[in-house]
């Protein structure tokens, strides 16, 4: 999924010599917290509600202030992840994305990603979950993967978080088969410690309801 794919037909950037109030304006008719300062097509930086309301007059224009914005922005050919890291690292709620000229091109919203992630996600698909905990230096994906292989079952998905104030990790696994018993006690019998599991229907169907809350307000 690249950055070009992403971009949003409705938010529009603002020009410099607009002022503060006109930005919060913007703001608050796309529902985001930053804009794109675009002139002649060139990208020049980002400005946010924040900093808005920290000049002395909102009346100013956009270019008083120029100097003191950063510029942040992808390519129209980065990934997926690429993204996310320039918005988390960032704090924005947009990131401008720039072609191979340097033009500006259009931008993405947090929204947006958080939507496109969510659709793509196997959360969609019927199956069980497994989460196993253990010291990160003991991950191995291919073991993983071959345990539950050996059931005639795949993984769909995986992900993993740290735990805090730990070594450990919690590695949580998507499976394309609802019944996980055989495979939790497989990996019982490696020596993992499997500290949660679920594989009914019912609790199939109370993600799908979660999934489709959540498409519902990203997407209204």
């Amino acid at each position: 999924m690249q950055a070009n794919t992403l971009i949003s037909s409705s938010i529009k950037s603002i020009h410099p010599v607009e002022d503060g109030n006109k930005a919060l304006e913007m703001m608050d008719q796309f529902r985001i917290h930053h804009l794109a300062i675009v002139k002649n097509n060139f990208y020049l930086g980002v400005i946010s509600d924040k900093e808005i309301m920290s000049w002395n007059s909102e009346d100013d224009s956009i270019e008083e202030h120029l100097t003191n914005l950063a510029a942040p922005y992808v390519k129209y050919n980065q990934h997926l992840f690429d993204i996310i890291e320039v918005l988390e690292k960032n704090n924005l709620s947009i990131v401008p994305v720039l072609d191979e000229k340097n033009h500006y091109l259009g931008v993405i919203t947090s929204r947006k990603l958080l939507y496109s992630i969510a659709k793509s996600a196997t959360i969609q698909s019927p199956g069980g979950v497994i989460v196993l905990e253990m010291p990160d230096h003991d991950y191995s994906l291919t073991e993983i993967a071959s345990i539950v292989e050996s059931n005639n079952t795949k993984i769909l998905s995986s992900y993993i978080i740290s735990k805090p104030n730990s070594t450990n990790i919690e590695v949580t696994i998507k499976l394309n088969k609802q019944e996980v018993t055989a495979i939790i006690k497989d990996f019982e019998r490696h020596e993992y410690k499997v500290s949660g599991s679920y594989k009914d229907e019912e609790a199939d169907g109370d993600y799908l309801e979660r999934y489709e809350s959540l498409m519902r307000f990203l997407n209204p």
